[in-house]
């Protein structure tokens, strides 16, 4: 079982080599935008690019400091300020257990303070508008609930406005700070429910774009949420959640792994609830079962942070079940009703457009450093061991004979079973309730170090996304970041992602299932795959609790 933490370290590991001392650069002159009110006071950014073509506002609070008796409820209106705030740089990230590493990944690294005092928003708006409301698309980070933030250079908003649209990207709250499920703060809620803090978060930061984004020049009708990773599965969980309902009109959810989230106080048997975890993570702390909520606001910020599990050293060996998060939403009944998937089958989703799709080889990253099974015999028994009576299909469906093609193999299999199935499931789902829905792989590899071994990895897709492509001398990286940058600002601005001069990607429907494939160019896929994902599906319903407390038919 590969668990969130482990699963980035091997990410930042892989994403590029420390960067080296460099002489000292004079910093350039700061030009600050106009000042811009909003509901909370005047705030000012800077214009930034060597165009000086777009305005970047960063750090901007959203929601109060949720500290001292603000920690674990919702987020809380800001206080207003007097004079103007001069928004120049990142906001704090939340507390979270970091690789000493990290900090030396240019694309991944977090080089602002920590603090529970960390609810702020960035937006990139053109310095020059051809339209008086240009789309809105808000993004929310990966990181598996535990770790990440806004401010890493991977997620810079800058080259993406350019293309004529306003980024939006938020901090929330991580770990247990963010999902931390107890009895006791059920208990004193108005709601009697705890956790989901993060998603709270996340809603809140909408109805700030909602009330002060058309002064940025974006437009509060055609506001689009986008996220990868915990990003994308909180976009369909955004999705599911009646708060959030009316606060956006389209949603593009980019890699989510398979919902198998918790309940907060009813579960199958021999499974924790949401609360009994909780209660089992701050004892590690020194926290009673029976504290109150008092006592568990007096811990400090470290104890929190490293009252997470440990993870799995190199060399784990190979479990072949979806990824498991060891925190993150939960079923509470309030926030979320019932898990994504359930809610999505039913047709109870919100009726927005969707776009919804994965990497080719999502596993190939997150798999390094597993002890994979060493020849074909060692694999049947794996299938064995995980599948039980399911392992003859599944080995018919992802054969390994004499082992030659073993790894790859199973890393097909355990990218079907974390991520693939997962996006085709909401794909069927949201088309089959008759919303328009767009469904597409991303196949084209890095060409940055030894990725370039890991073919279309877990992530890869984000640098052309942010228009950063490793080889930006090379057309054909451009030109595939310049598409996909494109076709999410058409569905950001229309509901649908074609326009003049991009190839055409037909709406995903039940009797073709057509989606792209983005790989040297943007082609059609139909069926892709689908007698594999059969059998997979048939792993996940069956042999595997789908996280609801009803079996989804």
């Amino acid at each position: 079982m590969i668990q969130a933490t482990t699963v980035l370290l091997n990410m930042m590991l892989a994403l590029g080599q420390p960067e080296k001392p460099s002489a000292a650069k004079a910093e350039p002159e700061r030009v600050p935008t106009s000042e811009i009110r909003i509901d909370s006071g005047v705030v000012r950014g800077l214009v930034v690019g060597d165009k000086k073509a777009v305005h970047a506002f960063k750090g901007i609070p959203y929601a109060a400091p949720p500290v001292g008796e603000g920690r674990w409820k919702p987020p809380q209106p800001v206080s207003p300020w007097q004079g103007v705030r001069d928004c120049f740089e990142f906001g704090a990230a939340c507390p979270q257990k970091m690789p000493t590493l990290f900090a030396t990944i240019p694309e991944m690294a977090i080089r602002v303070p920590e603090s529970e005092d960390c609810l702020f928003l960035n937006i990139w708006t053109p310095a020059e508008r051809t339209s008086a409301k240009l789309p809105v698309l808000y993004w929310i980070h990966g990181g598996g609930y535990v770790m990440g933030a806004a401010s890493q250079p991977l997620y810079d908003g800058q080259e993406l406005a350019r293309l004529g649209c306003v980024v939006v990207s938020i901090n929330y709250r991580l770990g247990l700070f963010g999902f931390l499920a107890h009895p006791a703060l059920s208990k004193e809620s108005t709601d009697k429910v705890s956790g989901n803090y993060g998603l709270l978060d996340q809603i809140d930061g909408l109805r700030w774009v909602k009330r002060n984004i058309a002064a940025f020049g974006g437009d509060p009708n055609h506001v689009t949420i986008f996220g990868e990773s915990a990003g994308g599965m909180s976009v369909l969980c955004l999705l599911a959640a009646p708060e959030a309902k009316g606060l956006f009109h389209g949603a593009i959810s980019q890699s989510p792994a398979w919902m198998n989230m918790a309940q907060l106080r009813e579960t199958f048997p021999g499974e924790e609830t949401a609360e009994q975890t909780g209660q089992r993570l701050l004892a590690g702390s020194g926290v009673p079962a029976s504290a109150d909520a008092r006592q568990m606001r007096q811990l400090d910020v470290k104890a929190l942070v490293q009252a997470a599990p440990a993870e799995p050293g190199p060399g784990a060996p190979l479990r072949l079940k979806p990824l498991t998060l060891w925190i993150g939403p939960i079923v509470d009944g309030h926030v979320l009703t019932d898990n994504p998937n359930t809610l999505f089958a039913a047709g109870r989703q919100h009726a927005v457009p969707v776009i919804i799709g994965n990497t080719r080889e999502e596993m190939s990253l997150l798999a390094l450093g597993t002890k994979f099974p060493a020849d074909e015999a060692a694999y049947l028994k794996q299938l064995k061991d995980d599948f039980g009576n399911l392992a003859g299909p599944v080995a018919k469906m992802y054969p390994a004979p004499d082992g030659k093609e073993l790894k790859p193999a199973i890393i097909q299999l355990a990218s079907d079973l974390s991520f693939v199935s997962e996006t085709r499931h909401i794909a069927r789902a949201h088309a089959a309730a008759g919303q328009k829905t767009f469904r597409y792989q991303f196949s084209r590899g890095s060409k940055r170090g030894f990725l370039q071994s890991l073919g279309a990895h877990h992530g890869c897709e984000l640098a052309f996304l942010f228009q950063r492509p490793a080889a930006r001398d090379d057309d054909g990286e451009m030109g595939i970041s310049r598409t996909i940058g494109r076709y999410w600002i058409n569905f950001a601005a229309a509901g649908d992602p074609n326009g003049q001069g991009l190839p055409a990607w037909p709406a995903y429907r039940l009797d073709s299932e057509e989606m792209v494939d983005f790989a040297a160019d943007a082609s059609i896929l139909k069926r892709h795959r689908n007698d594999q994902l059969d059998v997979i599906e048939r792993v996940l319903r069956g042999g595997a609790q789908a996280g609801s407390k009803k079996s989804e038919k």
